[in-house]
């Protein structure tokens, strides 16, 4: 069933962090000594290990042939001082960022927690002006793995794998309030990616698959060959595909997996000008319980008219949103406000 078909490769040598001068007592803020450590793998690679304990750290920037060990009990905890964190083009820095990069792995038992709160709190309060950071952002990345770590809180979207190729993110667990910010869970815009044995509950999107380039006369879709399967999402806004889809996707399967109590499940939304082509996508064996909209279907996002009478009439353009070979099999529903949205 998987669609990753190669894994990183990452040389075996250790960098602890705590050899950089990194102290878990939940005060000091680690960020240059775990950078050391990061810098220190550039030029070889190898592992940097985050040890028992708690961490408070700021941005860090990931290079390849890299995997960031958060070992058992290892807590790596994102500074929550708004006002001196780095701001870069009107964005704060994301808590882990990677980009152009080949080799990448985040694994471990410990736990990312990006305080998220007071980021909430200070949207909430009008207070920003800049864009809050992700938790971890991969970018133009092939070969990346994510597995076992607990994302928790993030200032924003806890995970973002934004054109990456052989991506596989399996057995993590994901968790924010129900009412918090725009804390997608994974955001996903891939070629040959298996997201499998993962556990979700947010205040945004569970899963957005998301794929929002111009796509050129004969380019191949930006997202292709992506497998989602044997995940429980709780609380949050469903499995999403879009809404930005001019990128265009092709040969999605979502099988074995549980929805309960999200507001949508199967969730397919997009608007007239956004463009691209959506096919080859497939829902197998998929259970949902008390779930306002259980399959929504739309290209009326965000809001459809409320009578077909005050629907615009347009023409087929260039970025008109075309949906073809959509396949639902043995999904089963209960306790839904409307079963299926269209």
């Amino acid at each position: 069933m998987a669609q990753h078909t190669q894994l990183p490769t990452i040389p075996l040598v250790k960098y602890f962090v705590t050899d950089y001068g990194a102290l878990p007592e939940g005060k000091t803020v680690n960020t240059a000594a775990i950078q050391k450590a990061l810098d220190a793998a550039k030029s070889k690679g190898g592992q940097v290990i985050v040890t028992e304990g708690t961490f408070i750290c700021g941005p860090l920037i990931m290079y390849s042939h890299t995997e960031l060990v958060l070992n058992k009990g290892a807590v790596l905890k994102l500074v929550n001082d708004i006002a001196s964190f780095p701001v870069v083009s009107a964005r704060y820095l994301n808590f882990i960022d990677v980009s152009k990069a080949s080799d990448i792995k985040i694994s471990g038992q410990g736990t990312l927690d990006g305080q998220g709160e007071v980021w909430w709190q200070a949207t909430d309060a009008g207070k920003l002006t800049n864009r809050r950071p992700q938790m971890v952002y991969i970018a133009n990345a092939q070969r990346v793995e994510i597995t076992g770590v607990a994302f928790l809180n993030p200032p924003n979207t806890h995970l973002s794998v934004k054109d990456g190729s052989e991506v596989y993110i399996h057995d993590i667990s994901i968790k924010a309030p129900a009412n918090s910010h725009n804390t997608d869970g994974i955001n996903i815009s891939a070629r040959n990616c298996t997201i499998d044995h993962c556990m979700i509950s947010t205040g945004d999107d569970n899963i957005a698959v998301n794929f929002g380039n111009k796509q050129q006369v004969g380019q191949a879709p930006e997202c292709e060959n992506i497998v989602i399967s044997n995940c429980t999402f709780g609380y949050g806004h469903g499995l999403s595909i879009g809404s930005y889809t001019s990128g265009s996707l092709n040969n999605l399967l979502v099988k074995n997996c549980r929805f309960d109590g999200t507001t949508s499940a199967i969730r397919i939304k997009t608007a007239r000008g956004r463009g691209g082509v959506l096919s080859h996508i497939s829902y197998i064996d998929v259970d949902i319980k008390n779930s306002r909209w259980p399959i929504f279907i739309s290209e009326y996002y965000p809001c459809e008219p409320k009578t077909p009478q005050e629907d615009t009439i347009t023409h087929k353009m260039l970025y008109t949103p075309v949906y073809k070979d959509i396949l639902l099999k043995n999904i089963n529903v209960t306790d839904a406000q409307e079963a299926i949205k269209i």
